[in-house]
């Protein structure tokens, strides 16, 4: 499940624009994406492995998550006005939309109670679901998937949208 997870998040990371890369590992966690999530426990259970990478190609940071048991897992990318230069909230919003248009039949839907604009994709590579929300000038991408059978990778990814603190 892990492995399939992975090959989804850096076919979309690719689709992006980074190339399915990532800056340099951060173990310990406490980096802009990693600190959205206050306590990962109550998502991912005791245990959880936590790892925040350095953001690349107009990304400010990304963390993973992953229970310890490897059933549930969560990734967020974090864009940032400042992160994306020349590029507009706006402008790497559609280009993630296009791109899940291509990667899946189910229509994207909107999530109003995470926020105006907001969207889920479901049904992507991997059986993951994919969250885009927007808070102030920060553009949060939430990818989750399950292989626990006590919740959906849709609920962990909802679950992880509403656990984000928001911006102060």
């Amino acid at each position: 499940m892990k492995k399939l997870l992975l090959v989804a998040a850096v076919a979309l990371l690719s689709a992006c624009g980074s190339g399915g890369q990532r800056g340099p590992e951060n173990a310990g966690a406490s980096n802009a994406a990693c600190t959205l999530i206050p306590d990962a426990s109550a998502l991912f259970g005791a245990g959880a492995d936590v790892v925040g990478y350095a953001g690349l190609d107009g990304m400010e940071a990304t963390c993973e998550w992953t229970s310890a048991d490897g059933a549930r897992s969560g990734d967020i990318v974090l864009y940032t006005a400042v992160s994306l230069g020349s590029v507009t909230l706006d402008a790497k919003t559609a280009e993630i939309i296009e791109n899940w248009d291509a990667q899946t039949e189910t229509p994207l839907a909107p999530v109003p109670e995470l926020g105006e604009g907001a969207q889920i994709a479901t049904d992507l590579v991997g059986y993951q679901t994919q969250i885009l929300l927007r808070q102030g000038d920060r553009l949060i991408l939430i990818m989750a998937g399950s292989g626990d059978s006590a919740i959906t990778g849709e609920a962990l990814a909802r679950n992880m949208a509403n656990a984000i603190t928001p911006p102060a």
